[in-house]
């Protein structure tokens, strides 16, 4: 089998979880399946001759996305499609800054979208068939044509799915297959015997990922936070922003690491943080819960579905609920049950299996209809 895997054109310029579950997806798959080769292109005019199917990642990219379901349809090919998918209008009203917030409370989530969309065509060199049909059409719309083109749809979780289809049903009919987002267990693991005295923060510096109020948050607390990531080009501000809210020096922010480096950060780390306005779950939650962290997670997104009552929840928008979910979780007992259930259902192996599971059963039902026709 071989299969073409594509998405967004700055993948790896701009790394984010997506990033994550693409290349340990590939890299399961290939380890596990001998059989199956993986290559990756953002083309989305590819030539898909010599690929069984297309397995695309990521909705919240409609510009993009539609261009490779259409090439493929075009070329006779099945298409599964990783949804990562959510709706953002209460991050981009409350959580977004500057003008582009107050804007965003003035006209709808689709409206939001299309003025993003016009900022990408006009300024962020992103002038292409997509980006203008986005601007026509509307983002949900565009959602919607992709949703009635893909053959299977991959979501992260149950609430991803329930949520689509919240959205976009009852008029559709959807196929799709759960695969867990998931963790190396090869890399991530508790140490026992580490110190550990910080609590710390993993994830791109943005908005989204909420790190301005988790440092207002420990502007009030006794712990030492380190917060560990890069700011894109385009959020310098907020990285700015940042910086000019840490009050004192029990605040540090660090670059970027690699895998090998991040778990001698989780080693050090009493309780990991992650105040998004919204994830699903979170890769870095995950592999901080398996390093012997407690974990601070939002309420918004799949994170219940992930970690149920073994998990400490803050309401993103809220500086005292997200400072008492740290000093919850920095004083209790490290939660092992957690521990036990992520290396017993959330590990990149399964997820490959998963995976694999939606190819074979795309390809079956190709070897039907031919057989039909």
């Amino acid at each position: 089998m071989k299969v073409l895997y594509q998405t967004r054109y700055n993948i790896f310029t701009r790394k984010g979880g997506d990033t994550v579950q693409i290349l340990k997806t590939k890299e399961f798959i290939e380890g596990k399946f001998p059989n199956i080769q993986i290559d990756i292109n953002s083309d989305p005019k590819a030539d898909l001759s010599s690929y069984d199917l297309v397995h695309i990642f990521n909705m919240l990219r409609p510009q993009e996305t539609i261009l490779f379901l259409e090439n493929a349809k075009a070329q006779n090919k099945m298409a599964a499609l990783s949804t990562i998918f959510w709706r953002s209008t209460e991050f981009e009203r409350q959580g977004q800054m500057g003008l582009r917030k107050m804007v965003n409370r003035l006209i709808s989530y689709d409206g939001m979208e299309r003025l993003r969309g016009l900022y990408r065509y006009y300024i962020d060199g992103e002038k292409h068939e997509g980006t203008s049909r986005l601007i026509r059409k509307g983002y949900t719309r565009l959602q919607r044509e992709i949703l009635e083109q893909a053959d299977l749809l991959l979501p992260n979780g149950e609430g991803e799915m329930e949520l689509i289809q919240s959205i976009f049903e009852p008029r559709m009919s959807l196929n799709y297959l759960v695969v867990p987002n998931a963790i190396d267990a090869g890399i991530f693991k508790c140490d026992a015997d580490s110190q550990r005295d910080i609590v710390l923060c993993v994830g791109r510096f943005e908005p989204r990922k909420n790190q301005l109020n988790l440092i207002k948050a420990f502007n009030g607390l006794p712990y030492k936070l380190v917060l560990a990531g890069r700011a894109h080009e385009t959020q310098q501000k907020y990285l700015k922003a940042m910086q000019m809210a840490i009050q004192n020096k029990n605040v540090e922010i660090v670059d970027e690491v690699d895998h090998g480096e991040l778990q001698k950060l989780y080693s050090r780390a009493r309780v990991h943080v992650l105040p998004s306005w919204y994830d699903t779950p979170g890769l870095v939650s995950l592999e901080a819960a398996v390093s012997g962290c407690n974990i601070v997670v939002t309420t918004r997104g799949t994170t219940r579905e992930y970690f149920g009552d073994d998990a400490y929840y803050c309401e993103p928008g809220n500086i005292e609920s997200i400072q008492k979910a740290i000093i919850d979780a920095y004083n209790a007992p490290y939660n092992q049950r957690l521990e036990t259930r992520i290396n017993s259902d959330f590990t990149w192996d399964q997820a490959a299996e998963r995976t694999v599971d939606g190819y074979r059963l795309l390809l079956s039902r190709e070897e039907q209809e031919v057989g039909a026709g």
